[in-house]
């Protein structure tokens, strides 16, 4: 899982973490994205999902550019 924080300036979104969730919840309604089960819990979005919404804004996860890095959980 990785945080909200995380994803936020990864995509450079620098508005509270409730407008976000609502943000994401604009861009389902829109079929922009699709948040399955589980993809969104608390404050926090899973690995895949991050991945996806990654891909919508054009960021490029690789090892050399920028890389995926597992998060210890707290």
């Amino acid at each position: 899982m990785r945080t909200f924080y995380k994803i936020k300036s990864l995509i450079g979104y620098q508005q509270t973490d409730g407008v976000f969730r609502d943000y994401l919840m604009q861009l389902r309604d829109a079929d922009v994205i699709e948040i399955n089960d589980g993809d969104i819990v608390a404050n926090k979005v899973s690995d895949d999902f991050y991945c996806r919404l990654a891909a919508v804004f054009g960021v490029q996860l690789d090892e050399e550019l920028n890389p995926i890095e597992q998060e210890a959980e707290l």
